[in-house]
């Protein structure tokens, strides 16, 4: 009627778009994945958490491979900003190691803050999903997981390059430093009953004798560098974190 206000109509939901439904499919996913681990991801599983049709999900997921990779390079997106704010936090540092030192505790520091996410994407065998390297043609990769590695293969190849580490194939070295990091979280994941001396000691000794072991003088971590391994210390206090050893407080 003229003279009164019009009542508004209620407004519409907004409509989700593509994008936020794959991620509501992912985010879905990796509660299973986190939960149960890769062996329990279905996709009529994933469908009904997500609520969206099973047909619907097969238009974000061909197959039950490709939601395993988007899940795998989801969970590396952390640890690939843990790398690069550690770096950015390196630069400046006189030591031309202390950008590799900055990687390598990232890489420590965020396994133990995260160990669900560390027993999936590095402890937890993913068949068919790529690794680091690209797949066979038709395989699904995590490109996030890819560009982890990298990072820790570019400040290899710089230090050779600046002639600060012996001569040698980058890639090998990095994934040598890989492997001596993935056993020291794996043991402190698996292992919480061993009485292990406070973790920033294990990380500074660590990253201490690698950097000797592949240097062209020898010669380890300068003091300048300790500092990012003590931040990885006052971090697991601050977030409650304990010494495992009786009696002992980190």
């Amino acid at each position: 009627m003229p003279g009164k206000a019009m009542a508004k109509r209620p407004a519409k939901p907004r409509r989700r778009s593509a994008e936020d439904r794959r991620r509501q499919v992912v985010a879905a996913a990796r509660r299973v994945v986190l939960r149960e681990g890769f062996e329990a991801l279905t996709m009529r599983r994933v469908a009904r958490l997500a609520g969206v049709s099973a047909a619907a999900l097969y238009l974000y997921f061909p197959d039950r491979l490709s939601l395993m990779a988007a899940v795998a390079d989801e969970l590396f997106q952390g640890l690939l900003a843990a790398f690069r704010e550690e770096l950015a936090r390196a630069e400046g540092d006189p030591d031309p190691r202390a950008r590799l030192h900055a990687v390598m505790t990232a890489y420590l520091d965020w396994g133990l803050g995260h160990p669900d996410e560390y027993r999936v994407i590095f402890m937890t065998p993913i068949t068919g999903v790529a690794g680091h390297r690209p797949g066979e043609p038709g395989v699904p990769s995590a490109p996030t997981g890819q560009a982890t590695f990298q990072a820790l293969q570019a400040e290899v190849a710089r230090l050779i390059a600046l002639g600060v580490f012996r001569p040698a194939e980058p890639q090998v070295v990095a994934e040598a430093i890989w492997a001596a990091g993935h056993g020291l979280v794996a043991l402190l994941i698996t292992k919480p009953e061993f009485p292990w001396s406070p973790r920033g000691a294990l990380i500074q000794t660590m990253a201490d004798a690698i950097c000797r072991g592949f240097s062209a003088d020898g010669a380890g971590l300068c003091p300048a560098s300790e500092p990012a391994a003590q931040r990885g210390v006052h971090r697991h206090a601050e977030a409650g974190g304990r010494d495992p050893r009786p009696g002992r407080a980190s």
